[in-house]
């Protein structure tokens, strides 16, 4: 028989519950993507009574319409990214509760719930911007200002994100 020796991951309950102070860049983060939120409600109040009653509601793999509906449909993806934002603001608050794939103690927690935070708010910022940019594209396709999202929108973002994630594991391995 084969014995596999495995590492213990500390349970939530072991770890530290502290929450690490924020710095200037988390302010900024916080601040910006509230920022963002807003500006994309207003900016769908102000072009909502321009739009015709068709409006693109999906888009496909090369970024041109393939789904349609009621004008009333442009207010989804700002409430989706109210939620989206909401929630993730929220989970923020509880880094303790962040799945980590090492041991948690004292002394790494500072600096690893630090990262885990920032890394919230970073995706947070880029969610609310991908949102917003949906959404404006949404409304200058609907009133003829735009011919789609284009052919790099889905490529980029997928490449974006993933890059982003990567280094923010990678850095986390570092920290720990």
């Amino acid at each position: 028989m084969i014995n596999i020796k495995t590492r213990q991951k500390s349970s939530i309950s072991d770890r530290p519950r502290i929450r690490p102070e924020k710095e200037p860049l988390d302010f900024l983060l916080e601040i910006t993507s509230l920022v963002a939120v807003i500006a994309m409600v207003v900016v769908t109040a102000m072009n909502y009574a321009a739009l015709p009653h068709t409006i693109p509601t999906h888009f496909n793999g090369a970024g041109q319409p393939d789904g349609y509906g009621g004008k009333g449909m442009i207010w989804l993806l700002p409430a989706i990214t109210i939620i989206m934002y909401s929630v993730l603001s929220v989970v923020n608050l509880f880094p303790f509760r962040f799945n980590f794939p090492f041991n948690i103690n004292e002394e790494n927690a500072p600096r690893l719930y630090q990262h885990a935070m920032r890394s919230i708010r970073i995706l947070n910022l880029l969610l609310v911007i991908l949102f917003f940019y949906l959404t404006w594209q949404s409304i200058s396709l609907a009133n003829g200002k735009s011919g789609g999202l284009g052919l790099m929108f889905l490529p980029l973002t997928i490449f974006v994100i993933i890059i982003f994630l990567l280094y923010m594991i990678m850095r986390m391995y570092k920290l720990r």
